[in-house]
């Protein structure tokens, strides 16, 4: 078995993994875009022909979850190639999809709405996996491992070939709701042979990562001392939209979404909410100017509702703040900081509140302890390989004893190919 890291070994995003067999049998895990952050330059492999070439002998693409740093070329990669996911993350890609050929429909692009249309009838192809059942590509097995991350329906994959096991951990953290099933999702993979995994946090400030029940808690606090919350969150953080949906119950007043909202909201009872009721969103109100009924609700009770900065969200807004106490009304920003300086349309949407504003947000991703937990537990053989951190980052900083920090292969290694 040889694997290479094509992109993702020296930067936080843009994830390409190629596994390969001894019979020349290859597979990609992930194939994704550079995050818009990354770089002025544009990807690389926005050019057909050397997307084609990379793709050249490629039995399939396997992907760890739903991020377009992880599967935004998806709807470029030939058709005779096969495309896997799991379940819930294609519906909710395809959800999103759908979304913005409505709104490409709207206003007229009508080329945007067909590469769109060409991306969910590519992705209406997908063949889907399940969490812990085996599955092979040839002479390659794969078992998915459901892992907590801040996109729906990831996964832990476990390659097998050549008599050798190799886990690509994709994203994930402990600090989710569903997070405290990572050690025991460790202890039944048991030990690997080389472990690929994520150190996208190593380049943080090094606090703590705050678990999304911190969180929940936070948010609840903030709704006993205002009346009106605005939230500004990813419409698919479904730990995050979950916890406040249970805050917002507790308070007694309306949640209020708009229509895409909603049916990602409905993705997620319709394949988690029959296992616990936090995932159970039944009682979400969709936003409208002509929904008397919910106006007067809302202005009487106040509310908790979930924004997206477009010009649908900018009306409501605007004829909510004729109706309510700004002095009662806090905006919540519940994402990504950075963001606010790298879109100033998102800076000005969240100052257009004219209301405080307070952070409230932790990250998807695995904490340094995490990380360690996981290199600890699996124990990999021959190899640990760093991947989805910057260049600065070093995993040698990592708590981890000498046999195991000497198995840490550098990204130039990674690049060229590590066989195992």
């Amino acid at each position: 078995m040889k694997i290479t890291i094509h992109r993702g070994a020296d930067q936080i995003g843009g994830c390409i993994t190629e596994i390969c067999s001894e019979s020349g049998n290859k597979i990609f895990i992930d194939l994704g875009h550079n995050l818009p952050s990354e770089s002025d330059e544009p990807d690389k492999y926005d050019n057909p022909t050397t997307l084609s070439t990379l793709l050249e002998g490629v039995s399939a693409v396997v992907y760890t979850h739903n991020h377009g740093d992880h599967a935004g070329f998806f709807a470029h990669i030939p058709e005779d190639i096969p495309q896997y996911m799991g379940a819930m993350g294609r519906e909710v890609m395809q959800n999103s999809l759908e979304e913005q050929l409505n709104t490409a429909q709207r206003a007229g692009r009508t080329q945007r709405a067909e590469e769109v249309e060409g991306a969910i009838a590519r992705l209406n192809k997908f063949r889907t996996y399940a969490t812990a059942r085996t599955f092979h590509i040839g002479d390659i097995a794969i078992t998915p491992y459901f892992v907590s991350h801040s996109a729906a329906d990831a996964h832990m994959l476990l390659v097998e070939c050549d008599r050798k096991r190799v886990l690509h951990t994709g994203d994930f953290r402990d600090h989710g709701f569903t997070g405290k099933g990572l050690t025991p999702t460790l202890a039944r993979i048991g030990q690997v042979d080389a472990l690929i995994i994520e150190g996208t946090t190593l380049s943080r400030d090094g606090s703590a990562s705050k678990s999304e029940y911190q969180i929940q808690q936070e948010m609840l606090e903030l709704m006993g001392r205002y009346k009106n919350i605005f939230v500004v969150c990813s419409s698919t953080n479904f730990d995050r939209l979950a916890g406040l949906y249970q805050d917002t119950l507790k308070i007694g007043r309306p949640f209020v979404c708009d229509q895409y909202q909603k049916h990602q909201l409905n993705t997620l009872s319709k394949y988690t909410g029959k296992f616990t009721s936090l995932y159970n969103i039944q009682n979400a109100w969709t936003i409208s100017l002509n929904n008397n009924a919910l106006h007067k609700r809302m202005f009487e009770q106040g509310f908790t509702m979930v924004v997206r900065n477009n010009a649908n969200f900018r009306k409501w807004i605007g004829f909510i703040k004729e109706h309510i106490d700004l002095a009662e009304t806090i905006c919540i920003y519940s994402q990504y900081l950075g963001y606010l300086e790298e879109q100033p349309s998102l800076r000005e949407f969240v100052d257009s509140f004219g209301c405080k504003v307070e952070y409230i947000h932790t990250s998807g991703h695995a904490s340094p302890e995490a990380i360690e937990e996981v290199c600890r537990t699996l124990n990999p053989r021959s190899a640990i390989i760093p991947i989805h951190k910057d260049a600065t980052s070093d995993f040698h900083t990592l708590n981890l004893p000498d046999e195991l920090k000497a198995k840490i292969i550098a990204a130039d290694t990674a690049q060229l190919g590590i066989p195992i």
